[in-house]
């Protein structure tokens, strides 16, 4: 089974006045004969926006898409009047959100995932806890701290995803397991070596937890993440860590064309299954 992995395609902020990413998705898929695609979050600050970017790969390419929300897809900036946790639950209208739940490919493989946050794990330890609490380094504020809304605070976020997360891993010990988080699992997919401001906001990337979690379970083949916009990978144990990111246009370096872009940057997988 042939899947393929991309995260923060971001259609609302790379062309503002035409989703001209989704397609160029749906054509690469088909392209390349994929079995499914997994987007690790990201799509749009826009739910409605996510949910047509998503049900148009599949319609497009007949293939199941599966996705977890990223920070931006839960951000209220577009409906004020609602709160992230409103627009986390309307995004659950996508049945392959895996928010709502694994996806069990075959009796050997399945996919779990969710959006995770983090806990400042992956900061300076110069900072304190009140510090990072702050989200604003300088002039520069961290967006989550205006436009993710969730009533709770960072750390509560983080434990609500990670409890989440390891009721599945429990559950599925005797199957391979792709696992799919928004945020970084690993410091390693932090930016480094930070500069002074990241030295601050690596603290806002994820948790050194979600990390130990996965090495805790053998059978997790797979680890793919987002939010950082970077496209690296690297193996620990048994575990295949992937950062597979479109990220911004401007980030494409001196080639503004979503086609080669998402040509590039979309990278696939070939599933083993156990005799």
């Amino acid at each position: 089974m042939k899947i393929g992995i991309l995260s923060d395609i971001h259609v609302d902020i790379n062309f503002t006045d035409k989703d001209v990413v989704t397609p160029a998705i749906c054509r690469n898929i088909k392209k390349n004969s994929m079995d499914m695609v997994i987007i690790a979050g990201d799509v749009a600050s826009d739910y409605k926006l996510i949910l047509a970017s998503l049900g148009e790969i599949e319609k497009q390419t007949n293939i199941p898409c599966l996705y977890v929300p990223g920070n931006h897809d839960i951000w209220i900036e577009n409906y004020p009047e609602k709160t992230s946790w409103e627009i986390y639950e309307l995004l659950k209208s996508y049945p392959h959100n895996l928010a709502n739940g694994s996806y069990e490919i075959n009796k050997d493989w399945v996919v779990i995932g969710d959006l995770g946050w983090y806990d400042f794990s992956f900061g300076d330890s110069k900072y304190s806890f009140n510090d990072f609490s702050n989200m604003k380094y300088e002039e520069r504020i961290w967006q989550d701290s205006i436009k993710a809304v969730w009533g709770e605070t960072p750390l509560d976020m983080h434990k609500y995803f990670i409890n989440k997360l390891e009721k599945q891993l429990i559950k599925y010990k005797a199957r391979n397991v792709i696992i799919i988080t928004h945020v970084l699992p690993i410091q390693n997919f932090t930016v480094q070596p930070p500069s002074p401001m990241w030295e601050y906001m690596n603290a806002f990337l994820g948790s050194s937890e979600y990390g130990e979690l996965i090495l805790k379970y053998p059978n997790v083949k797979y680890a793919i993440t987002g939010h950082v916009h970077y496209r690296k990978q690297i193996k620990i144990n048994n575990t295949e860590f992937i950062c597979n990111c479109l990220g911004y246009r401007s980030e494409w370096h001196e080639n503004d064309d979503a086609e080669i872009e998402v040509n590039k940057a979309m990278m696939t997988i070939d599933l083993i299954d156990r005799d």
